[in-house]
């Protein structure tokens, strides 16, 4: 199987033991920034991108605050799990979009500009690195003018695979490299966070990027 299939294969024979050690992470730290940046008007004018949902906890609580979302992930089992989560917050249930699906299903779709913020929290880190400046340059056109953009990475310099699933690490380094190879014009912030999941001692390499 190729490294993105391993991965796909991680997440569906392992969806709810990995549920149950994201679901309950206190995420405020990186949804405050995110949503500092995301243009100030009513919230349910606006539409999110949770691109690799996983339990669906972001977009459940993007939704409770009236935002559009629309959730994607690869895995269906962990849609299927994401959207019973959501059966818990019925004022929610109209405000996310699930959709099962690949990145390269994702940037063929007709969605210029129909986004204000995309959220990557942890998913494009499956990515090998050489292919991260294509997708984020098609993802970059998903964006409103005004749009933001956020995605974490583990911190570091290399390409590995653990118990199955490949990751692609990121730092400064590699990030600037990358961030030569967009056309776009963009300002980014770039800072280190802890992992907020219990007993784990990472760091994570976050960017956001204001269009």
């Amino acid at each position: 199987m190729s490294k993105q299939e391993n991965t796909l294969a991680f997440y569906n024979n392992n969806a709810q033991s990995f549920v149950e050690q994201t679901i309950n992470a206190d995420m405020h730290q990186l949804y405050k920034p995110f949503l500092e940046n995301i243009p100030n008007s009513s919230p349910n004018h606006q539409k999110i991108l949770d691109l690799g949902c996983g339990s669906g906890r972001d977009s459940i609580y993007f939704g409770s605050l009236g935002f559009q979302v629309t959730a994607i992930d690869n895995s269906e089992v962990l849609i299927d799990i994401a959207k019973t989560n959501t059966l818990s917050y019925p004022k929610n249930q109209n405000n996310v979009d699930w959709h099962c699906a690949t990145f390269e299903n994702i940037v063929k779709q007709d969605w210029q500009k129909r986004f204000t913020a995309i959220w990557a929290c942890a998913s494009l880190l499956h990515v090998p690195y050489d292919e991260l400046p294509i997708l984020i340059e098609k993802l970059l056109y998903m964006l409103s003018d005004d749009g933001v953009f956020y995605a974490s990475f583990k911190y570091g310099n290399s390409e590995h695979s653990k118990n199955g699933r490949f990751f692609c690490d990121m730092n400064e380094d590699r990030w600037q490299a990358l961030k030569q190879k967009l056309s776009h014009s963009v300002h980014d912030n770039i800072w280190l966070t802890h992992d907020l999941r219990a007993d784990r001692d990472e760091k994570w390499f976050n960017i956001i990027v204001k269009m």
